[in-house]
């Protein structure tokens, strides 16, 4: 047997254990409360049923007092016709708390039957009034009590008779089958539970352990509203994002490789001619090394300037700014390369448009914006700067009347190395990393950035960020 099967046995043995114990366990606690209850409404029941007989018993023992004018043979004489209950004893006391009627003996023989029959001269013993398994009833004649009735039940087991007993008993009997059938029915509900639950749990922990193993395409594949299955559902969003995470930074480091090869090669090349006598050591030769190397510095410090912000190692300095002065600032720098590159420029910035922001990286991110529409403008082409309020937004767009991006393609504008077309940008000496660091600039604002293109048409870049009153 596989570790892996071993595991998962033990895993779905400890928790089926688990659940069995519990089931058992709630069962057996559910049994002793029932059992104390249904014992309190019993005993209940039988001395609410003693008492009912006990004034039965003192109803008609006082109509027969009246008929016969007191306690006499005669009005005794008609107790034993009440048919009292054979499984309890019962006594009748007078005003006098002198015992009258004993069921068990009042056919005894008197001497005169009409005399008053005292019963304690054969040694009867009395029921008392302070033992509280013994019921009373007074009896009650025009008004006034004559006597009282005290009820006992046969046997030692305080107010349960014989009767009683034995429907305890029966009780008792029907309640422990009732409760081992629960018991059995709610270890076999926990087991198939424990099962049930188990299953996705050992998804969700083997595609765990093959996702720390290196394989990227492990899920769980689970699906459903249960608490599991939205861990499972989190899970594998989370192993998406880290396969994307590792795919990007697969293409970064392809792309990296790649920016660093094109300028490598060439200074490695004209080295190489001039060592080998192909090129004379001139300033010509000499600045092309120059030049490939001033393009690895740029895509060096590009990159590093990328990972920092992305890694928040350098933090904003804000302060509340007219977003036309850092736009403005970009304009004045770049005019001159505008100008030479044969573009019109066209401006229209709104005034005391008020923003929380750090000057210098906006003025960054809006300088790759107007860079990026520089490089991909054909001569004779337009670039408009434009800013506006929109709600609680203030809005800043770099239109251009370029190359443009396809449909496909817009997907892609702000992942590193990629150029709408790449050949051109290499020549104009671009990094592909503009884009992305205008990105994390702007979101580390609060803001967003967008991007609407047709191709051959133009490109436009709307930056958003909150608005200060």
């Amino acid at each position: 047997m596989s570790t892996k099967r071993v595991k998962r046995s033990v895993v779905v043995s400890t928790l089926t254990t688990s659940f069995a114990l519990v089931a058992a366990m709630t069962a057996i606690l559910a049994g002793v409360i029932t059992y104390i209850a249904w014992s309190f409404t019993f005993e209940n029941y039988v001395r609410r049923n003693l008492q009912y007989s006990a004034e039965y018993i003192a109803q008609h023992a006082g109509a027969a007092y009246y008929s016969f004018d007191g306690w006499n043979f005669c009005s005794r004489a008609m107790i034993p016709q009440i048919a009292p209950r054979q499984d309890v004893v019962v006594q009748i006391f007078d005003s006098e708390n002198r015992l009258i009627y004993d069921e068990g003996v009042f056919a005894l023989p008197a001497s005169n039957p009409y005399d008053r029959f005292e019963l304690n001269t054969y040694g009867i013993e009395e029921l008392s009034a302070g033992d509280e398994n013994v019921v009373i009833a007074p009896i009650i004649v025009d008004f006034r009590q004559v006597g009282e009735v005290r009820v006992l039940p046969y046997g030692s087991a305080g107010l349960l008779t014989p009767h009683d007993l034995e429907m305890r008993t029966t009780s008792l009997i029907a309640l422990s089958v009732a409760g081992i059938i629960a018991i059995v029915a709610s270890t076999l509900i926990g087991i198939a539970a424990s099962r049930r639950l188990v299953k996705p749990i050992l998804q969700v922990t083997e595609a765990a352990q093959r996702l720390r193993d290196g394989d990227e395409d492990a899920r769980t594949g689970l699906t459903g509203s249960g608490e599991v299955s939205q861990l499972g559902l989190v899970f594998d969003r989370m192993a998406d994002a880290i396969q994307h995470d590792r795919e990007r930074e697969r293409g970064m480091m392809s792309g990296v490789a790649h920016e660093l090869r094109t300028p490598l090669m060439g200074i490695q090349a004209t080295v190489e001619a001039i060592e080998d006598g192909i090129y004379p050591a001139d300033s010509k030769h000499l600045s092309i090394i120059l030049q490939e190397t001033k393009r690895l510095t740029q895509l060096t410090d590009s990159l590093l300037e990328l990972s920092r912000l992305e890694n928040d190692k350098k933090e904003l300095s804000l302060s509340v700014i007219d977003l036309s002065d850092p736009v403005n600032a970009v304009i004045a720098v770049n005019t001159a390369r505008i100008e030479f590159a044969g573009l019109r420029l066209e401006v229209d910035l709104e005034p005391q448009l008020m923003v929380s922001a750090d000057a210098a990286r906006l003025q960054q991110a809006v300088t790759n914006l107007v860079t990026n529409s520089i490089r991909y403008t054909p001569e004779g082409g337009t670039i408009t700067v434009r800013s506006y309020a929109e709600g609680k937004w203030a809005r800043l767009s770099v239109t251009d009347t370029g190359i443009g991006i396809s449909e496909e393609d817009l997907g892609h504008v702000f992942n590193r190395f990629w150029r709408a077309d790449a050949a051109r940008d290499r020549a104009t000496g671009g990094t592909g990393i503009g884009l992305p660091i205008a990105k994390e600039i702007i979101e580390r604002h609060n803001g967003s950035i967008e991007v609407e293109s047709d191709k051959d048409v133009g490109a436009t870049f709307t930056i958003s960020l909150p608005r200060v009153e």
